[in-house]
C-alpha cells in the first residue's frame, strides 16, 4: 500500500490540534492568568516532533496558523527557539 497524501490544510489542523493539547496542559498549571509566561509555550521543536515533521515544515504551517490568527508567536527567541500559543478568542 501507498503512503496516504496529506494536504495542507490537513496538516494545519492536525498542527493546531498539537498546539491545543500542549497549551492545555501548561494552562492548566497558571489557571489565573489569560495566557501563561512565553517561556512555557511549546517550541516549535516540540510540535514537530509531536506532528512527526522537521522544524521547517512546522514553522511555515505555524506561520500560516499565525497569519489566519489561529495562534500567538513569541516573535523573539526565547532560549533559541520560538514559542506558540493558540489563540483564546
Amino acid at each position: 500500500m501507498g503512503k496516504i497524501p496529506v494536504t495542507y490544510e490537513l496538516r494545519k489542523q492536525h498542527m493546531l490540534n498539537e498546539l491545543q493539547n500542549l497549551c492545555a496542559r501548561c494552562s492548566d498549571q497558571e489557571a489565573l492568568q489569560p495566557l501563561p509566561p512565553m517561556e512555557m509555550w511549546p517550541k516549535t521543536r516540540e510540535l514537530a516532533d509531536q506532528c512527526g515533521v522537521n522544524i521547517y515544515v512546522a514553522r511555515t504551517l505555524l506561520l500560516a496558523l499565525e497569519k489566519e490568527g489561529k495562534v500567538h508567536c513569541s516573535h523573539r527567541s526565547i532560549n533559541n527557539s520560538l514559542r506558540w500559543y493558540v489563540c483564546t478568542e
